[in-house]
């Protein structure tokens, strides 16, 4: 964009909040899952931003980004992501997702910027459907609650550990232009993890020991802190580890003394707890508090996640090109066990009301080996014409305990 092109919008006296950075915004988001009640609250979100009209949220999961907000009484959320993370008026890959509150329910609007030609960038039809963006929202007396998560399927992206991604969170008077197709934005570029610090000690260096990140409930989270200190690095006198969030009351909270060095300087502290069977599921944080022996104090937080029994992995199209005629669509759904001992089961796959089964609605299966798989091979039937998002529930039911799924398909 010229300079000529920006001094003009300038001139126009539209307000220009999409230019300015926000500022605080922690570039490394943690895998956190919050419960999408529409009640935002602080054991379950890391703040993104505090903007004058309310505070946003953002965090993350492999497959799933999830965004937050507290809005005041006509105000509404614009999301400004980047989804490749290089840049606003590059690609087409940049999106901006208007979330608004209308009576007691959320509006979801979407449009796709293309700017692949730098000198005209221009809106286009989103490969993100406004009805895959999964809304949740509560209103209140000072504020209404909004929690919006959405499949970065639906991005053309892949989500996992350190995906970059560029985004903005606004909340604005209900109705605010954002402008032209050309004005640039300034976004945050963020990098998803599992794991990171604050105020570590100079000279101190630490990486996870984890084998699994995903534990079932009533299974044993271990999780190893491995530490290497220089030799003019402070001593450490203790740890202390809890669950942050939901996690907290799920497993145990240690201190422990800080373990001699080995001769290379080397020490690891071991952590072990039971997962309660009452555990909220998801992606959880395990943060260690270490202390040194002058009184200084630093931070490390894991994500980890507390597990059903069983996964599963959807092997086959999540988006489906529209088609006037009938499709059949194959492919084999993984159910992987998150446990230490045996599985029997039983598989079961309902489908849309006007979709049809052609094969694997209904399998036993059998998982013998800790955190084994079994595979079902599935068949069904779309219908010509069908169009939008569609969900597909699937089922594992092992004795008296029944693990559920939703997997929403997309044809556009």
């Amino acid at each position: 964009m010229t300079p000529t092109l920006v001094s003009a919008f300038l001139i126009a006296g539209q307000d220009q909040f999409l230019l300015k950075p926000q500022p605080g915004v922690d570039p490394l988001r943690l895998a956190i899952s919050p419960i999408r009640d529409g009640v935002v609250t602080d054991q379950e979100w890391d703040q993104f931003a505090d903007t004058p009209n309310g505070p946003t949220f953002f965090q993350w999961e492999p497959g799933k980004l999830h965004l937050g907000a507290k809005p005041k009484p006509g105000q509404e959320v614009v999301v400004s992501l980047d989804a490749n993370g290089d840049g606003w008026l590059v690609g087409d890959d940049n999106l901006e997702i208007r979330i608004t509150m209308v009576g007691d329910s959320p509006r979801v609007e979407v449009r796709q910027l293309d700017a692949t030609d730098r000198s005209g960038p221009v809106w286009v039809v989103p490969r993100l459907l406004p009805n895959s963006v999964q809304v949740a929202a509560k209103n209140s007396t000072a504020y209404w609650n909004m929690e919006a998560t959405f499949l970065a399927a639906g991005l053309s992206k892949e989500v996992k550990e350190d995906s970059r991604v560029g985004l903005r969170i606004d909340i604005v008077p209900e109705g605010t232009d954002t402008g032209p197709a050309y004005l640039p934005r300034n976004l945050a570029f963020l990098r998803m993890r599992f794991d990171k610090s604050r105020n570590l000690f100079s000279g101190v260096v630490w990486h996870p020991g984890i084998r699994n990140r995903a534990v079932a409930r009533l299974d044993p989270l271990k999780f190893n802190f491995d530490f290497e200190l220089d030799p003019d690095a402070p001593a450490i006198q203790s740890v202390d580890v809890v669950g942050e969030g939901y996690a907290r009351d799920a497993i145990n909270q240690v201190t422990v003394p800080f373990p001699a060095l080995d001769r290379k300087n080397r020490a690891t502290v071991a952590y072990s707890s039971q997962i309660k069977e009452s555990a909220v599921g998801g992606y959880r944080v395990l943060r260690a508090t270490v202390l040194a022996a002058d009184g200084r104090i630093a931070q490390i937080r894991s994500s980890f996640r507390i597990a059903d029994l069983v996964d599963f992995d959807f092997g086959l199209p999540t988006t489906v090109r529209f088609s006037e005629n009938p499709q059949v669509v194959k492919g084999v759904v993984t159910i992987k066990s998150q446990g230490e001992g045996k599985i029997n089961g039983r598989f079961t796959m309902k489908l849309p009301d006007s979709w049809s089964g052609r094969r694997g609605q209904q399998e036993d299966f059998l998982i013998y080996y800790p955190r084994g798989t079994a595979k079902v091979s599935v068949e069904y039937s779309i219908p010509g014409g069908a169009t939008g998002t569609f969900p597909v529930e699937l089922t594992a039911k092992v004795g008296d305990l029944e693990i559920q799924k939703v997997v929403y398909v997309m044809i556009k």
